[in-house]
């Protein structure tokens, strides 16, 4: 009974730090990115870091 309460536990923290991480990822983009993180914005983007490496299949 104690090692399903240790994994119920650790389900929900580690849920609970996707959720924040989510949230956090979402809400900079909702207030805009680009006025918040400046011209570092274009790197983080994941379309543009995807295209930089190669990664999308157009050109």
């Amino acid at each position: 009974m104690l090692t399903l309460t240790k994994n119920v536990v650790a389900s929900a923290v580690g849920f609970s730090v996707f959720a924040v991480l989510l949230s956090s990822w979402a809400l900079t983009f909702a207030i805009g990115g680009e006025h918040l993180l400046g011209s570092v914005w274009d790197k983080l983007v994941m379309y543009n870091l995807a295209d930089r490496l190669g990664l999308t299949g157009w050109s």
